[in-house]
């Protein structure tokens, strides 16, 4: 029987698997790690619980993909506090989302700021706009430089002023690749919409983000779909313009139809095109547990650090999250470490660990000597990143998928599509819409 098989086991393709298995179709996922989750994974390493993606949850807007967590982790055990971060620089702490803090500002950035929120706009600069710009116009000059410059440059391994904004305000996309129609929101609605995220909360399961793909799964094999983890090298046999079947560890299944939610350059390297590859960042996760007789009680999910002396671009707290339930006498830090573009090799694991505790020791957190486990998780082409000419780089990489008539890539991977985690269930969302709607019009 012809099946439709989704490759990668990320939260997109799980969620176009939920819906697909749950219409009565035949459905496989096929997942190269040795559980699903992708980005959306986790680890406990010292009795710490470790996120590996996201860290958090924001399921407090009307989207369909808020809806779908919502329904997938109602009856289950969650945590919910007020979301802050922060961003260290020039000898202080500057929070976010702002609440009082811009009251505390040095009065050079009151200023600036003030001056870049009231702002007459007039028409849009000409595309690409780069995200130094945005940045620059919705902060000011000074902060700008202060806050963000160096960090984006650590973030996306690009100067900001050749990233392009979209990858900030995470445009929306089809399941085609295409820009989603920008709907424009009133001034109230604006308005309403920032004071909303002063008191936003975010919501967290209770055993880590890894529960829900593990919810997804059990979904899916319940409903008679396939879950296939630890999936080895895999083939695509075409026939013409049509997907015939993939080929995984010596097993063939034939393809009803395929979605594609692993990297966009790993298919057409599958599908022996040649193509320019779409840039991406490869991250590395170093999970550290220190001593700690009393861990003391972290205001931000994460800091941010822009200081090009330090190799970390962000500062994870799991204790932030879990306060009173995570294990006594110890606390955990992840630092964030983009380690190399492209298909450049990353440096060793052990030499980014090392640098991760100096890291530490020169924030003031911990010195080395408190250290009690590390580990480093390394994430190839874990995050797309767009430069300024992205949209036609886009397209010329999607074209060998669209000129197929039964595959799609969808997805954060599968998509080139920098987004959070209800977007990327959105694009799972629109993918299953899109093929049982097919279903419908031509039968199983």
């Amino acid at each position: 029987m012809d099946k439709h098989v989704i490759v990668g086991g990320g939260v997109a393709g799980l969620v176009c698997a939920v819906r697909l298995a749950e219409a009565g179709l035949p459905v496989v996922v096929l997942e190269r790690e040795p559980e699903v989750g992708g980005l959306l994974r986790s680890f406990t390493l010292d009795d710490v619980v470790f996120d590996l993606g996201p860290h958090v949850l924001f399921l407090e807007h009307d989207g369909p993909g808020e809806a779908f967590l919502r329904e997938t982790l109602a009856g289950q055990p969650v945590i919910r506090h007020p979301f802050a971060f922060a961003i260290a620089a020039g000898g202080r702490y500057w929070k976010f989302p702002n609440h009082f803090d811009f009251l505390r500002y040095p009065l050079r950035y009151k200023i600036e700021a003030l001056r870049a929120a009231t702002k007459r706009r007039g028409a849009p600069p000409p595309e690409p706009i780069p995200a130094s710009l945005e940045l620059a116009e919705k902060s000011g000059p000074g902060l700008y430089a202060l806050l963000f410059r160096d960090l984006f440059a650590k973030k996306a391994l690009m100067p900001p002023q050749e990233l392009h904004h979209h990858w900030l305000a995470r445009v929306d996309r089809t399941i085609d690749n295409e820009k989603e129609p920008f709907v424009r929101r009133g001034k109230a609605a604006a308005v309403l919409g920032a004071l909303s995220r002063l008191r936003q909360r975010y919501t967290y399961p209770a055993g880590g983000l890894g529960d829900v793909p593990a919810l997804l799964a059990t979904r899916i094999r319940r409903a008679g779909g396939e879950v296939v983890t630890g999936a080895g090298a895999l083939s695509l046999v075409r026939d013409g313009e049509r997907v015939a079947a993939v080929v995984a560890d010596d097993r063939e299944i034939a393809v009803r139809h395929l979605v594609w939610t692993a990297p966009l350059n790993a298919l057409n390297t599958a599908l022996g095109v040649q193509t320019p590859p779409l840039p991406t960042v490869t991250m590395r996760l170093v999970m550290l547990t220190y001593d700690s007789p009393a861990p003391p009680l972290r205001p931000f999910v994460y800091t941010y650090h822009p200081d090009p002396a330090l190799t970390a671009n962000r500062v994870y707290y799991p204790g932030s999250i879990f306060r009173e339930r995570g294990p006594a006498g110890r606390e955990g830090l992840c630092l964030e470490i983009n380690v190399a573009a492209g298909d450049a090799a990353p440096p060793g694991e052990e030499e980014t660990i090392a640098a991760a505790i100096a890291d530490v020791a020169r924030l003031g957190l911990y010195p080395a000597s408190a250290l009690r486990r590390a580990k480093a998780v390394t994430l190839p082409a874990a995050m797309p990143v767009y430069p300024l000419n992205y949209e036609a780089r886009l397209a010329a990489a999607a074209a060998p998928v669209r000129g197929l008539a039964n595959a799609h890539a969808v997805g954060r991977q599968g998509g080139f599509y920098f987004c959070l985690t209800p977007a990327a269930v959105t694009q799972g969302l629109k993918m299953a819409a899109h093929l049982l709607g097919e279903t419908a019009t031509h039968g199983a």
